[in-house]
């Protein structure tokens, strides 16, 4: 039976980093519903404030679809697609968590950013966005959930391209291992 100090350890090490993420996850979720709500609450359907001149606004959208309105009132579809990413990116998260921790960040990013908009499809049937550039007005309207989809994206592909290349390089080493075994696609 192993000792408390052992115990003890283990679960710093397994449970404190997830905890960690849960948390991060939920200020998150918490920031973009917050947003949300107070756009909704404050601002009418379609009205615009000038928060900063000439460089961006916040205008009121009731989004039935994705970016620029695609696929608009297909709402189950999103719900469904949103469930199977959440539930991919938490496991992901839990696969991760202790070997690639750069990667954290960036996934819970996207969970968080997932969340938010699910919140919005499943409780209003719209997601509510409310960031627009002023400078680039055929760039669609967007909310928190969406930088944090973007951002940890962009964070992700930066990570592959830059930092940690073997997700391409194990392939080439797979690929040319079995070649040289005799094996190989043949």
């Amino acid at each position: 039976m192993p000792k408390k100090n052992e115990i003890l350890r283990r679960c710093r090490e397994n449970v404190v980093p997830y905890l960690l993420w849960l948390a991060l996850t939920a200020v998150l979720v918490t920031v973009d519903q917050i947003s949300k709500y107070l756009i909704s609450a404050y601002l009418p359907k379609g009205e615009t404030v000038r928060v900063i001149p000439y460089l961006f606004n916040f205008t009121y959208v009731e989004n039935r679809g994705a970016a620029w309105g695609m696929l608009a009132n297909k709402r189950f579809v999103f719900i469904i697609i949103s469930a199977v990413a959440i539930i991919l990116i938490a496991a992901i998260l839990l696969y991760v968590a202790k070997s690639k921790k750069m990667l954290v960040v960036p996934l819970v990013l996207i969970l968080a950013g997932g969340i938010g908009n699910m919140i919005d499809r499943i409780g209003n049937g719209f997601v509510v966005d409310f960031i627009q550039f002023d400078f680039f007005k055929a760039f669609p309207v967007f909310n928190f959930a969406d930088c944090c989809v973007t951002i940890g994206g962009a964070l992700i592909l930066i990570y592959v391209l830059f930092i940690d290349r073997s997700l391409f390089s194990d392939r080439k080493k797979n690929k040319d291992e079995g070649n040289e075994n005799g094996g190989g696609d043949a």
